[in-house]
């Protein structure tokens, strides 16, 4: 019992820094994410970026598979079932108050870090207007490009680059990107498939950051036009920019700022997938409209994805985006699942200051 409250104790003392931390944003910039952050994510990105495989993903399973064995012991050793669940107690929170502690020091404590929003010292506020001038844009652009890759209206885009080519061209978009936005420094990255693509899939993820070894996965599973503008995004968590907001719009810019028309066209179609479903909530007929206006092939780009993700939706998916929206929500991202969709906010008003468009 000593030892539950002992543990429980550093998680209460660790979460109340925690939430001071919420206030001191400018602390937690200049002394974790331009600090310590930094220096380790570099470090451990000079050691993986040349591992053709997910070092991060085979940590998992030896962690995996040592906690399942002193669980086992834990339980052995405990005689009676009393002392069976007061071991179990104990075991799950000091694991749990570690994996807690040492999430947010390895990269966690990035979701404290000040707003991309106030970096770029840009607003958040939009309106239906707003949304539809950037929707029709979009939509436009889209059908254009789309011609320029098939000159047959009727016919989806299909990507055809190797992973490895998205994943170099990926690298280099955020190099450009980061200069642009003029984030702090840069440092090589590492990027891998994960191992784990089967269980993402169902999972209803397209990649994810290991928090840990700081290497950027992803999904080998998902659409490939979707997986263009996924290697941008967990890079850019990689990168330290934890909100899922801002990794959506650092991932679309680097993509969208690709020198490759194929790129261009999978960011847009990205963003422009966020912008049908957004004003579909708002204004559901003129969505109905733009919808309309769009090429065949267009359309079967926008919503190949939306049939993939339907093709393997399961409880477990809907499981996993209720933990994962509990979580975000734990990271000082309120929004809970929705904190992607805040990437629009984002687009809107940086492209009402620079024209991205123009």
């Amino acid at each position: 019992m000593k030892k539950i409250g002992f543990w429980t104790l550093i998680f209460l003392l660790f979460s109340g820094g925690l939430s001071l931390l919420k206030s001191n944003t400018e602390i937690v910039e200049k002394h974790y994410s331009q600090g310590f952050y930094y220096y380790y994510s570099k470090t451990l990105n000079f050691c993986t970026a040349y591992i053709p495989f997910s070092i991060g993903d085979i940590f998992y399973i030896i962690v995996g598979i040592y906690l399942l064995l002193k669980l086992t012991k834990t339980i052995r050793q405990s005689p009676l079932l009393k002392d069976k669940i007061i071991a179990c107690t104990g075991f799950t929170i000091k694991a749990y108050t570690l994996f807690f502690i040492l999430f947010n020091l390895t990269w966690g404590l990035n979701n404290y870090r000040t707003s991309l929003q106030d970096k770029l010292a840009i607003g958040l506020s939009y309106d239906t207007t707003d949304l539809i001038a950037l929707t029709t844009k979009l939509s436009k652009l889209v059908n254009i490009q789309q011609y320029q890759l098939t000159n047959n209206t009727a016919q989806a885009v299909v990507n055809r680059q190797s992973l490895d080519q998205i994943f170099k061209k990926a690298q280099k978009g955020i190099e450009t990107t980061a200069i642009q936005l003029n984030l702090y420094r840069y440092f090589p990255t590492s990027i891998n498939s994960s191992l784990y693509s089967t269980p993402l899939t169902y999972a209803g993820f397209g990649g994810y950051i290991n928090p840990f070894t700081i290497e950027a996965q992803v999904n080998n599973q998902i659409p490939n036009l979707t997986m263009i503008i996924t290697a941008s995004h967990e890079i850019s968590h990689q990168m330290g920019y934890a909100r899922e907001s801002d990794a959506n719009f650092i991932g679309y810019l680097a993509t969208y700022n690709q020198k490759e028309l194929i790129d261009q066209y999978a960011a847009n179609i990205y963003a422009l997938r966020f912008c049908l479903s957004e004003l579909y909530r708002t204004d559901s007929a003129k969505a109905d409209q733009i919808v309309a206006s769009l090429y065949p092939g267009v359309r079967i780009n926008i919503y190949e994805n939306t049939v993939f993700w339907n093709k393997h939706k399961t409880i477990i998916d809907r499981a996993f985006k209720h933990i994962y929206g509990a979580f975000l929500k734990t990271n000082n991202q309120k929004e809970g699942i929705r904190s992607y969709n805040k990437f629009l906010a984002l687009l809107i008003n940086y492209n009402k200051k620079v024209s991205i468009y123009s």
